[in-house]
């Protein structure tokens, strides 16, 4: 479901009908503002309209329109909106950004999630708003986990063994796994994914497990 173009960016094909994309390393650090200014003038992307999660491997999951452009909502970890005029931002380097919408692309969603966010709900948060703010139903809401590191690079520790219930012989955590298993629990069909690991494609991707960097790819998606 994943289209290489031009080594600057990773878009999904027609399943899913908006527009959405994470850059590659060959876009440069999107955290920097001048080097995320620059790939989005290069790329015909209005970077006055972006908004942005100030992240914290939580659940908070909040909804904006075109008053909230140009800003970084604090403590959260996802975005919604239903307006036109809005782009939904995050970044990652290792954690997994999961692009949400609507059955009708009428509401977007964007949402950073580590093995924390997965553990504590940001899934189930997502959707509350999905509901709460919009009425729309599990159901009627589809799914793209873009690139992020792979249960062949991401060997994690007892704790978070336990908390997602792997057995002591198991070294590794699939976040993807994990996530489509809750997507799928809450009655959510249409789920589509990345099979790029940002781990070990060390030419494509930033990644912090790899080698710790404050560098980052960005997220974006908007309704067309």
């Amino acid at each position: 479901m994943i289209t290489e173009f031009n080594k600057q960016l990773l878009i999904s094909e027609k399943e899913f009908n908006t527009f959405h994309l994470t850059t590659t390393k060959y876009c440069g650090n999107m955290k920097d503002v001048n080097e995320r200014n620059v790939f989005c003038s290069n790329h015909s992307i209005d970077y006055q309209k972006i908004v942005f999660a100030n992240q914290v491997h939580g659940t908070v999951v909040s909804k904006v329109s075109s008053k909230d452009c140009g800003n970084f909502i604090e403590s959260c970890d996802g975005l919604i909106t239903n307006d036109k005029n809005v782009i939904l931002c995050i970044f990652t380097a290792d954690c997994m950004p999961i692009f949400m919408a609507s059955r009708d692309y009428s509401v977007v969603a964007l949402i950073h999630a580590g093995w924390r966010g997965l553990a504590c709900g940001i899934i189930e948060s997502v959707l509350i708003r999905f509901k709460e703010d919009f009425g729309i139903i599990e159901q009627d809401v589809f799914t793209y986990i873009g690139p992020h590191i792979a249960q062949c690079c991401y060997e994690v520790g007892k704790d978070v063994k336990v908390t997602f219930n792997l057995s002591q012989s198991d070294k590794n955590l699939s976040l993807l796994k994990e996530a489509v298993t809750q997507l799928k629990d809450f009655g959510i069909k249409r789920i589509y994914s990345s099979n790029h690991c940002t781990c070990h494609e060390t030419e494509m991707f930033y990644s912090y497990r790899r080698e710790p960097t404050q560098n980052r790819m960005m997220s974006l998606i908007s309704i067309l």
